[in-house]
């Protein structure tokens, strides 16, 4: 199931954007003109470490689309995204015992990439298939999204073997488009289309292949820092769920704003921003948790009223009948009485 996700969340790392404006160069496509296209400032760019919210980096795709005589762009660009290209990740991959320990790595990491795809590991006799799936709605931009992501799993899984992938099996998942026969150029073997999802097929053994820059300490320190990335990547939609079950891990005893931000590892102010953006507010969410909370604990327990406002951080019981009344348009006793249907779930 897709996620809902946040298209003004700043995930996608600027390495990718300086690979599609070099790219756009060599064709002799102008920056200023691309930038100003998709009404990008040119010091938007300016931090090495920065990143770009997927509306402004598909804005900028659909500026070079728009100018380049190059329908298989994806395919192109692909080829460029290398194990440099993708950061502290890409180290890491790079430094791993073998093949198949670099795939563990990147598949509980690759979320630092802002990737818009699912991706998943199946291990099935003497095979293993990478396979990815879109974690959110790409539209006219799945194909471009799709060819630069299998292109480059491809690019650098040939590049970490040291030699050219044999028996490999490639799959997408939408019709083959008119230059489907540039997918074999690039791949070396026929491409299956109209796939239930994105997938590389390997032979399993290339998983237990050495890494010629193998280094534990490396890893290690890429670990820590993808871990400290990860949670500083709170404007991913699954900000939500977080601030959500934080609040449920202390009933009764909720932080407040502050509090709440420190524990996730981000900022006051940024946490009350990232939620701005996705429509709601910390209060938002707290009261829409004490909601349910409070309907769960009158209609499947016996406590009292006044326990029940206690566990929900009410000081006074009249407090709590105010605020369920507001939230609901029932008083408490009421609602414990005709629940009136089922209740909510998170």
């Amino acid at each position: 199931m897709k996620q809902s996700f946040n298209f003004t969340a700043e995930l996608v790392p600027l390495a990718y954007v300086e690979a599609l404006l070099a790219l756009a160069g060599e064709w002799g496509i102008e920056r200023g003109e691309l930038l100003a296209a998709a009404r990008l400032r040119p010091e938007a760019l300016g931090n090495p470490n920065g990143r770009l919210s997927f509306i402004d980096f598909n804005l900028l795709v659909s500026a070079v689309m728009l100018r380049c005589d190059e329908p298989a762009l994806g395919l192109v660009l692909g080829q460029r995204l290398n194990v440099s290209t993708h950061g502290i990740l890409g180290y890491a991959v790079l430094s791993s015992a073998n093949l198949g320990k670099a795939i563990q790595f990147a598949l509980r990491y690759y979320r630092v990439l802002g990737l818009a795809f699912e991706l998943e590991m199946v291990e099935d006799g003497d095979r293993v298939e990478l396979r990815a799936s879109e974690s959110l709605p790409l539209g006219s931009l799945e194909r471009f999204a799709a060819e630069g992501l299998m292109t480059s799993l491809f690019t650098i899984a040939r590049f970490l073997v040291g030699e050219e992938l044999r028996d490999v099996q490639v799959g997408f998942a939408y019709p083959p488009p008119s230059y489907a026969a540039r997918y074999q150029e690039v791949f070396g073997v026929p491409v299956a289309f109209d796939q239930p999802c994105y997938r590389l097929s390997l032979p399993r053994a290339y998983l237990d292949r050495p890494m010629a820059l193998a280094n534990p300490a490396t890893v290690q320190m890429c670990e820590q820092q993808c871990e400290a990335l990860l949670a500083s990547l709170d404007v991913q939609d699954g900000l939500l769920t977080r601030v959500r079950r934080l609040l449920l891990a202390r009933p009764g005893d909720f932080p407040d704003l502050d509090s709440a931000a420190r524990a996730l590892h981000t900022s006051g102010r940024s946490l009350r921003r990232h939620l701005a953006q996705l429509g709601t507010s910390y209060q938002e969410v707290l009261d829409d948790v004490r909601k349910r909370l409070a309907q769960e604990y009158l209609a499947s327990t016996h406590l009292p009223l006044f326990e029940i406002a206690s566990l929900l951080g009410f000081s006074d019981p009249s407090n709590f009948r105010r605020a369920f009344k507001k939230w609901t348009g029932k008083l408490p006793s009421d609602y414990r009485q005709d629940p009136g249907g089922l209740i909510g779930t998170f």
